[in-house]
């Protein structure tokens, strides 16, 4: 048999498998109550699930937990059914009855991570107070270090003097920023890369996230202007950035602090042409 060959079939049995996994797993709640482990002479529906289809115990956990807590959301039963379980784990503390329609759109069109990733933002722009608290921040520091610190903050807030070195560090970078490049190449000019990834510091720039970089991405898509501008690239996690691409974050034209996520996509907004075009692109190759 060719080596073509043997890969397909073999992804022809994982997708079965993992088809009549999802089955097994949709099963185990009624199993539970029913305790048919026990009739059937299992010590508990561990022994039982693992036995009779290879289940962890944490799998049979979070399984009897998710679907618990979907029980009375006909809307992620079906997604469960199509995706399996882990697609709707992010999202079952925070759909509603009322709004289970929606997350389970999200839930059936986005990988788990971009499910993670939007709803982590979801929660936090939803509990986000008009007036933000401040945020206590503990560092180490070498003592000499400390010293300085101290020495150069006297009697002023340290609020004040981290807002100094911030704006010096952004005077800084602004005078180190190259001019922006108007080209058909899709390489990235080496002097803009590094200027982005020195701003970044080579961490996701969405506000909040402190995860390295996967992406350096256009919030004006290179597909439209065909230019490499400086402002408006910048470094995301692959989270993030597919958040992007599907059109869900809102104020992409603004700096960093105005982004928010949003619901649906403006699908006016001539991005959305070329983010499709993106989209499709990569699910050929997932």
């Amino acid at each position: 048999m060719k080596s073509e060959e043997l890969h397909e079939k073999f992804v022809e049995y994982g997708s079965n498998a993992k088809e009549w996994m999802r089955k097994c797993v949709l099963l185990l709640p009624e199993i539970d109550r029913e305790r048919i482990w026990k009739k059937k002479g299992f010590g508990s529906i561990y022994e039982y699930a693992g036995k009779l289809a290879g289940m962890s115990r944490y799998t049979v956990n979070e399984a009897l937990r998710v679907l618990k807590k979907v029980e009375d959301k006909p809307d992620l039963q079906k997604v469960i059914e199509e995706k399996g379980i882990n697609c709707v784990k992010p999202i079952v503390t925070i759909a509603t009855l009322e709004t289970q329609e929606f997350w389970a759109e999200k839930a059936r069109t986005m990988s788990k991570s971009e499910v993670e990733t939007y709803t982590r933002e979801w929660r936090k722009q939803d509990g986000l107070p008009e007036k933000p608290e401040k945020i206590k921040i503990e560092m180490e520091l070498e003592p000499e270090i400390a010293q300085q610190l101290e020495n150069l903050k006297g009697s002023d807030d340290w609020n004040n003097l981290m807002k100094e070195f911030l704006e010096m560090r952004k005077k800084q970078l602004e005078q180190e920023k190259p001019e922006k490049v108007e080209t058909q190449s899709r390489h990235i000019p080496a002097k803009i890369e590094k200027y982005v990834l020195k701003r970044s510091r080579e961490t996701c720039e969405y506000p909040g996230c402190r995860k390295p970089y996967e992406i350096l991405h256009h919030t004006c898509r290179f597909a439209l202007y065909q230019e490499y501008d400086p402002d408006t690239i910048f470094a995301l996690c692959k989270g993030h950035e597919r958040l992007f691409h599907q059109g869900l974050i809102e104020n992409e034209h603004k700096p960093p602090g105005f982004w928010k996520i949003r619901e649906k996509p403006d699908k006016t907004d001539p991005k959305f042409k070329i983010d499709l075009k993106v989209m499709s692109f990569r699910s050929g190759f997932t």
